[in-house]
């Protein structure tokens, strides 16, 4: 009996390492123009190149470009999926290094104003998301408009990109203050992009002054990605510029800041999984106020 034992486990194999829970990260910026969706693309190449299945919502739903960034041309995005005209795995297009990603497009009905239907439509996808990905990054759209509440609202976890500029800066703290208040979102890691280390230390130190005095949100300072000429010219040629300049300054910064992530211990686990915060979530929202 022992011998038959152990000839099935040589059979089988060891046993597999456990996956890593799904992590769900909103990444956001008070304005236009500081590089989010740079960010996030590149950290999603990085993660899947680090091991992780990732998946990258394209949540911008007006001005959509993490396809450019990443050198694809999706066929269908989201806008398909919520009218019902494909599943969730037919939105999904592949990536640099198998990231899949789910895109989006302008002209796509405003999330706020789907149907009963539209809404099971989006918690099935991510219930289904929960068991074929370890990290879910959403690249919401700029500033405190209804999208990005909603969607940031349904992360785990918020990431805020944020540049030396001053507009940035008190449209920073807008966006905490609104996703905070309205969206429940109760700490964000600050990323200070085209900005050197000091610049985004000093920019991190005063948002925090504020934020400290008038909201219960929590900051915390995940690093910065210098300006570089590199990243402009992988956008050129629709590429990662993790991938076309590995050892450019930008690179070497958006690797450290995807290790930082991907290092720190997850929040606590939701109960029932996302398919039911989902679910609490749209519920709330159809609340009367």
């Amino acid at each position: 009996m022992a011998d038959q034992a152990a000839g099935l486990r040589d059979l089988v194999g060891p046993p597999r390492a456990p996956r890593p829970p799904l992590r769900v990260i909103a990444v956001t910026s008070g304005k236009g123009g500081v590089g989010k969706t740079h960010v996030s693309a590149n950290l999603a190449v990085l993660a899947a190149k680090a091991g992780r299945r990732v998946l990258l919502i394209d949540a911008d739903l007006g001005l959509a470009n993490a396809d450019i960034v990443l050198g694809i041309c999706p066929t269908r995005h989201l806008g398909h999926l919520l009218d019902g005209s494909a599943t969730a795995a037919e939105v999904l297009t592949e990536g640099p290094h198998g990231v899949r990603v789910l895109g989006a497009s302008s002209g796509v009905q405003e999330l706020t104003q789907l149907s009963d239907e539209q809404k099971l439509r989006l918690i099935t996808a991510f219930e289904e998301a929960e068991a074929q990905f370890d990290l879910v990054l959403l690249d919401c759209g700029a500033g405190i408009g209804d999208n990005v509440l909603f969607f940031a609202g349904a992360a785990q976890e918020a990431l805020l990109v944020v540049s030396p500029e001053p507009t940035s800066l008190s449209d920073a703290y807008a966006t905490v203050k609104v996703l905070s208040q309205q969206a429940g979102v109760a700490s964000f890691a600050v990323v200070a992009n085209q900005a050197a280390d000091f610049q985004g230390r000093d920019v991190f130190r005063r948002l925090t002054q504020v934020t400290e005095r008038f909201l219960p949100a929590r900051l915390t300072y995940l690093g910065h990605v210098p300006r570089d000429e590199n990243l402009q010219r992988a956008v050129q040629v629709q590429q990662p510029v993790v991938d076309l300049y590995p050892r450019s300054p930008a690179s070497r910064a958006l690797q450290v800041l995807c290790d930082t992530l991907l290092g720190a211990p997850p929040p606590a686990a939701l109960h029932g999984g996302v398919k039911l915060f989902w679910q609490q979530l749209l519920r709330e929202r159809d609340q009367p106020a």
